[in-house]
């Protein structure tokens, strides 16, 4: 038995944010109507809001507590905190701005099966590999995030067990510091499964955030290709052209600058949407990363393994992220360049000078706008080059 998405039966259309609707409906987090969503469900978003909330102060509370006994307990504490604090954010600013992304996926259905309606081959191909790339990386952030939960729960399950009946503690899989009498039975296995449900809310939260940014990137990706198709089939040489052949072509490029203009507008409305939760992502990954690798550093033996996990789902995370950027705007880039090498100069003066203004439109790559960066693999590398930076202190401090 494999995922239903991964059949080649499955809808395409259901693909479309097939991770951020699947995950946050997980939450009771929906992109509808909010009056069609029921109480239950609007009360166990709350709850999870709730239960990640004081999971992130019980990890608080643990790091600051053991930060001058034990350092080293301290940062593990610390490292999952910044992790599930942001995604707290996230959570909380995408049920704030809910209507906001629901609409924007609605707009982009629309301008996708307009697309799709004309049944060109090649958009279909492209439509197709872009829909399952969305569906497919996405949900790999999911279950990697899974598999750090797990991780996390097997490493205190096994130093729970390893020390014996003697010398038990009663430890959470994630370092918290509940009251006393949770860490105590019989409230203890109650709290335990308290506490390992912040981990999955963490991922479902921080999957579905992520899905959405990096679904968005690649169905504007397929508009602006879809762009530059009907821009090379308006361009294409006609022998013995008439004046209604200019026409044609001049009412084709003016509907492919007022496409272009609503794909920049769209975008735009994302960045607004996006740029907070897109910054505080950035930044508190490149700390996870350096923290993760730290830990590395300082733990042997079977707690390597977890951090390794950790370290692979932030980092495959942050690179969805680059990516969609780059492949975003590298379409946007290609549509001016796929202008230019078009057989322009066969044409009349007013298509020549439609087909000049593209060129200088495309000139600007359409990005996602966030405080001092745009996403792109550039930036990735520069991440990466920062947290190393960051771990090379660390290590010469130790």
């Amino acid at each position: 038995m494999y995922p239903r998405f991964l059949d080649r039966n499955y809808p395409l259309a259901k693909h479309l944010f097939f991770v951020p609707r699947y995950s946050f409906g997980l939450l009771g987090l929906r992109f509808d109507d909010a009056k069609s969503q029921s109480w239950i469900s609007r009360a166990w978003l709350v709850f999870n809001f709730v239960n990640l909330a004081h999971c992130c102060q019980a990890e608080f509370v643990f790091g600051w507590h053991y930060l001058r006994i034990s350092p080293v307990d301290a940062m593990d504490a610390f490292c999952p905190l910044a992790c599930s604090a942001t995604t707290l954010f996230k959570l909380a600013w995408m049920w704030w701005r809910r209507q906001e992304v629901f609409a924007l996926m609605e707009h982009i259905r629309l301008l996708t099966e307009q697309q799709a309606k004309r049944g060109d081959p090649r958009k279909n191909g492209v439509r197709r590999s872009y829909y399952l790339m969305a569906t497919c990386f996405g949900m790999l952030v999911f279950t990697l995030g899974s598999m750090t939960t797990c991780a996390f729960l097997l490493r205190s399950l096994w130093e729970m067990w390893s020390r014996g009946l003697a010398e038990f503690k009663f430890d959470m899989p994630f370092r918290m510091l509940f009251p006393d009498f949770a860490h105590r039975m019989p409230w203890f296995p109650l709290f335990y499964l308290y506490s390992t449900w912040s981990g999955q809310v963490t991922v479902y939260a921080f999957a579905g955030t992520d899905g959405f940014f990096f679904g968005f990137t690649l169905y504007v990706a397929f508009l602006l290709r879809s762009l530059r198709v009907d821009l090379q089939d308006s361009l294409k040489s006609i022998d013995n052209a008439t004046p209604r052949d200019f026409d044609l072509s001049c009412q084709r490029l003016a509907n492919i600058v007022d496409r272009h203009n609503e794909i920049a507008q769209i975008v735009r409305r994302f960045s607004g949407i996006m740029a907070a939760p897109t910054f505080v992502h950035f930044v508190s990954a490149s700390l996870v990363i350096a923290t993760s690798v730290i830990d590395i550093l300082l733990y042997s033996g079977y707690n390597i393994i977890r951090y390794v996990v950790y370290l692979f789902t932030v980092s495959s995370a942050i690179f969805l992220y680059c990516y969609g950027g780059t492949e975003m705007s590298t379409e946007s880039l290609s549509l001016g360049e796929a202008a230019y090498s078009s057989e322009w100069y066969g044409w009349d003066r007013e298509t020549r000078r439609r087909v000049y203004l593209i060129i200088l439109r495309a000139q600007r790559p359409i990005t996602v706008d966030v405080p001092f960066f745009a996403p792109s693999l550039p930036v990735f590398t520069a991440v990466i080059k920062f947290t190393g930076s960051i771990v090379a202190l660390a290590n010469t401090i130790m």
